[in-house]
C-alpha cells in the first residue's frame, strides 16, 4: 500500500464491528502495491461471498476502539491494520467463526475521502470524509515508535 497522492480521491468506509469487542473499522482507499495483495487472505474473503481481483487500490484499514468520530480537540487511537480489497466496502454481515474478524459487521457510513495533505516528515496526512453521516476534515498523525499506531483528529466541520 502507498500513501495517497494529495489531491486525489476515494472511497471511505466506516464498517461497525461486533467481535470480540465493539469498535469501528476505518477504510480509506489508496494506491495498491503488488503485496497488498499477498497479506490479504483471499480464501476467507471467498468464504463470506467477497471475489477478490488485483486493481490499482485497496482500502488503509485502521481499528478504531472507541467506535466514534472525533470531536473538535479530540484525539482517537487508530490502529492500522492489514489492507482490505475495495470489494469489502460493501460488506455487511456475519464473519463466521474460525475466520479473523469472526462477528457482525455493518456499514457506519461510507462516502468520499479527500485527500488534502501527505506530509512525511511531520508524519501527518489530512483528509476529509464527505459521507452519508460524516462530513468533516480530520488529520491523522504517527503515534510513538510502533508502525501501527495512528492518532486522529477532527480539524473542522464540512457544511
Amino acid at each position: 500500500m502507498r500513501l495517497p497522492y494529495e489531491n486525489s480521491s476515494g472511497q471511505f468506509v466506516i464498517h461497525a464491528h461486533k467481535s470480540r469487542k465493539f469498535h469501528w473499522d476505518l477504510r480509506l482507499e489508496v494506491p495498491a502495491e503488488e503485496n497488498d495483495f499477498e497479506q490479504m487472505d483471499i480464501l476467507s474473503y471467498k468464504k463470506i461471498g467477497i471475489a477478490v481481483s488485483r486493481r490499482d487500490t485497496v482500502m488503509w484499514s485502521f481499528a478504531v476502539p472507541k467506535a466514534k468520530f472525533p470531536e473538535k480537540g479530540e484525539r482517537l487511537l487508530l490502529i492500522e491494520t492489514e489492507p482490505h480489497p475495495v470489494e469489502y466496502n460493501s460488506f455487511e454481515g456475519i464473519i463466521p467463526e474460525k475466520i479473523y474478524g469472526a462477528g457482525e459487521v455493518r456499514i457506519y457510513d461510507k462516502g468520499v475521502v479527500k485527500w488534502l495533505e501527505v506530509n512525511l516528515s511531520k508524519k501527518k496526512i489530512r483528509f476529509e470524509l464527505l459521507g452519508e453521516k460524516i462530513n468533516a476534515r480530520f488529520s491523522i498523525i504517527k503515534y510513538g515508535k510502533e508502525d501501527k499506531k495512528w492518532l486522529w483528529l477532527r480539524e473542522e466541520q464540512v457544511s
